[in-house]
């Protein structure tokens, strides 16, 4: 879903990450080589989240 903002629509949000989780990502990312960007991470681990609780309604799946 897009907003509009004076006649423009809105398809990115942004997001506040404590320094510390922030860090540690970047040291997974530096160890693997695989996500270009600290956004490219959270989008991805989002995305397999969402799966996950799709998958089971009504559960919290950690």
């Amino acid at each position: 879903m897009t907003r509009k903002r004076k006649d423009k629509k809105i398809k990115w949000k942004s997001i506040s990450l404590p320094k510390g989780l922030a860090d540690d990502i970047q040291e997974i990312m530096d160890e693997f080589g695989y996500w270009p960007s600290l956004g490219a991470f959270v989008r991805e681990a989002a995305i397999e989240k969402l799966k996950r609780e799709r998958q089971t309604p009504g559960k919290i799946v950690e």
